[in-house]
């Protein structure tokens, strides 16, 4: 069905649906809100969920001609360790590599990795004014070992390498990472979030990681995001972008939660391809919409569950989408949208007042040849697409109201 059609069917059936309210109508300025209240229907509840998740065992790939090879941490002999254990006092480090230079500020640690081989830097400890941050293009494994760390002026951790970084999360351990609402900057360095990496993020490890983000994002690269099954990741995020990366998201699995609440933040944003493959992400929006004005030009940007500039792919997995501030969006997709599997559901229930709030928005295609897909929007429409949509035969389901659309197969 294309998109044009299934949106003229959402607005005869929301006609049909008001019409005796609509004929009583005499004033310009009535309050379509409580007309429209009369008919609303209650979304589905979508909230933060830290209950268990069954997942079948994460095997690592082992062909070295695998494109995913190196993204496995268990691929790589980590011989070389350092230890870094975080007070209030300072820092304490134990252990030295060849070409690794580490040094202290209080609790700042600054390390630069010159060694012919990848390093692995084990972390525990807690300081309420410290940090890590990496320079050289080398690979690193960071294993949080029961650390919390605030940095009160920037990232609590930083790579300004262009190599891949593995977090991994040691089983069994909670660990929390926070950033303050000012950062200090440096000259011809980026720190976009709490957790920042100019290479690829790689996450894995059964134990918690907290991310708690006041003055950026709270996870972002500037190479793509890739969490295996089993990670447990909390985000809650008060200024920008919770989960956040320039190339790309690939999902395969684990416990994700987001909670934004900056105006125009996106719980999770991917510039690049994002697929999910496994696991359970729940992303909510609370923001509102944000406005920027340049040399006198207003700008608006709502607030996202998730957005993503390019290809979006769900091939399994739940993925739990809310949006419930002003103009706010479930999806906000700018090209196509697949649904191979899983269960997708995305609910908007912000106001209209500066932006429109809908489900899923999606400037390309959109098509569903499997699994559970829903969407809802209070105040607009519940899915839009430029494009064109396409619903493969054999569904059990495809309900389209003024308010809900429903496709099970």
């Amino acid at each position: 069905m294309e998109s044009n059609k299934m949106r003229k069917i959402l607005f005869g059936l929301l006609i049909a649906a008001m019409g005796g309210g609509l004929a009583s109508c005499v004033n310009d300025d009535t309050d379509m809100d409580d007309i429209i209240a009369q008919y609303q229907i209650e979304p589905a509840s979508i909230e933060l969920d830290f209950s268990d998740l069954a997942e079948a065992a994460d095997v690592p790939v082992t062909d070295e001609n695998d494109s995913a090879y190196n993204d496995y941490v268990e691929n790589t002999a980590w011989t070389r360790v350092i230890e870094i254990e975080y007070s209030n006092d300072g820092a304490t480090v134990t252990g030295t590599v060849p070409g690794v230079t580490v040094s202290t500020d209080g609790a700042h640690v600054t390390v630069l990795n010159m060694s012919s081989g990848p390093v692995k830097f084990v972390l525990n400890g807690s300081t309420a004014d410290g940090s890590l941050k990496f320079y050289g293009d080398k690979r690193i494994q960071v294993l949080l070992n029961n650390v919390d760390m605030t940095n009160p002026h920037g990232a609590a951790i930083n790579n300004q390498g262009g190599k891949s970084m593995y977090v991994v999360v040691a089983d069994g351990t909670t660990n929390s990472l926070k950033d303050g609402p000012e950062y200090t900057m440096v000259d011809e360095e980026d720190q976009k979030a709490a957790l920042f990496s100019e290479g690829q993020i790689i996450f894995s490890g059964k134990g918690r990681l907290n991310v708690t983000a006041n003055g950026r994002g709270g996870i972002r690269s500037d190479d793509y995001i890739r969490i295996r099954p089993g990670a447990d990741i909390y985000i809650q995020s008060n200024a920008q972008d919770g989960l956040r990366s320039n190339d790309g998201i690939i999902l395969d699995g684990g416990r994700i939660n987001i909670q934004t609440t900056g105006s125009g933040a996106k719980g999770v944003r991917s510039e690049g391809p994002m697929t999910v493959n496994g696991g359970r992400l729940v992303a909510i929006s609370d923001g509102d919409t944000r406005i920027t004005t340049t040399d006198g030009i207003a700008d608006t940007t709502a607030c996202a569950a998730l957005h993503c500039d390019t290809l979006l792919t769900v091939n399994a997995g739940v993925i739990r989408l809310k949006a419930t501030g002003d103009g706010g969006k479930g999806v906000n997709a700018k090209q196509d949208v697949k649904v191979a599997g899983g269960r997708f559901q995305a609910v908007a229930t912000g106001t209209r007042k500066i932006k429109k709030p809908k489900g899923v928005k999606i400037d390309g295609n959109f098509a569903i040849s499997g699994g559970y897909f829903y969407s809802y929007s209070r105040r607009s429409d519940p899915m839009d697409v430029s494009g064109q949509t396409s619903v493969a035969t054999g569904y059990k389901t495809y309900e389209l109201t003024p308010k809900v659309i429903t496709i099970e197969y």
